[in-house]
């Protein structure tokens, strides 16, 4: 694992510089955003929303190391590692506010991301769903001489669901190009980590003859350097790659939830364990910004979602009409009679 004290001290190319600050960027804009939907979600605005604050390093870093052609498979706390992608966040907003903006047409869960522009599926419901998919597109990729590879993040709680171990397997025995990308927030909804594995995330990796690592997920540099140096090694055909990247999910799973009720926080936004606080402190060290620039990006990510917030809120909601479509090319009986219910 790559430690605090080498980064500061070691050498940086600026393009390197010009990538961290990008990250760095990401995650505060990331993080401005959430707190955008989990105060909106109090306000009435919204209907549900999972929160993400205390990942955004995990999945910026994931993100930096990644190529436009690879395919991910995420879940519903990724908007970190969609932002950084290119992905949208009109396109976001208005698949957590359910629009007629909304390319699900209103009809996915809030929180189930997709972006079709930057190879980010649909998210699904089922908790380590996405690790089969994942490993299926991989395969395809393998097959066909695909260039790329596919990423797929989850929960620690995911690793304790059959789909884990049948993806790991089914990766291992195929040798196909998948990174298995754990954001290891410590709680699976209420239950901690402890209680579910006797041994650390990563160690799992080796019951299925494939590579496990550990990474500091509260630190862009080390999540993004150990991750890029496994998907070079997946790239070049060494084989698929587990990373357990171990951060602190600061706020509730879901905004359903009340986690005062099971756990006293071990991280809070501001601390010296905060993502940000950590990421900013350790590029400042390193000479990649100064130390005014952080305020700077903070005040223009603020500008840009309350901007975007209330255009996407202006939206109508998605029309009835749209239950109908995209299943028949010609509708049923039944159907007919549904609509007829209905509108």
């Amino acid at each position: 694992m790559i430690t605090v004290e080498e980064n500061m001290t070691e050498s940086i190319s600026k393009e390197e510089k010009a990538l961290l600050v990008k990250g760095y960027t990401a995650m505060v804009l990331a993080r401005t955003l959430d707190k955008k939907l989990v105060s909106a979600q109090r306000q009435g605005r919204i209907g549900f929303y999972t929160p993400m604050m205390g990942q955004e390093a995990s999945q910026v870093g994931l993100s930096m190391a990644l190529l436009p052609e690879d395919f991910v498979y995420g879940y519903y706390r990724d908007i970190g590692l969609l932002i950084y992608r290119g992905g949208s966040i009109e396109a976001l907003l208005n698949q957590t506010m359910g629009n007629s903006a909304d390319s699900a047409r209103g009809r996915q869960m809030p929180s189930h991301l997709m972006d079709k522009s930057v190879n980010f599926f649909t998210v699904p419901s089922m908790v380590g769903a996405n690790l089969t998919l994942a490993v299926g597109t991989a395969y395809a990729y393998k097959m066909r001489k695909r260039k790329g590879i596919v990423a797929a993040t989850f929960g620690d709680g995911a690793t304790s669901t059959p789909d884990f171990h049948a993806s790991m397997n089914f990766a291992s025995v195929y040798d196909v190009p998948v990174l298995f990308f754990c954001e290891n927030n410590q709680w699976a909804i209420s239950y901690p980590v402890e209680k579910q594995s006797k041994t650390d995330i990563s160690e799992k990796a080796r019951a299925y003859g494939i590579r496990g690592l550990k990474v500091d997920g509260n630190n862009l540099v080390d999540v993004y350097r150990t991750t890029r140096q496994a998907v070079e090694s997946i790239r070049a055909g060494e084989g698929p790659i587990l990373i357990n990247a171990v951060s602190y999910r600061m706020g509730p799973h879901s905004t359903s939830d009340d986690p005062s009720k099971y756990r006293k926080d071990e991280i809070s936004e501001g601390s010296d364990r905060d993502p940000l606080v950590v990421t900013e402190k350790l590029l400042i060290s390193m000479k990649v910004m100064d130390e005014h620039l952080p305020q700077a990006i903070k005040s223009q990510a603020e500008k840009i979602v309350d901007s975007k917030f209330e255009e996407s809120e202006k939206i109508p909601p998605a029309s009835p009409e749209e239950t109908f479509t995209d299943v028949y090319a010609e509708d049923s009986w039944m159907l007919q009679e549904e609509r007829g219910d209905l509108l």
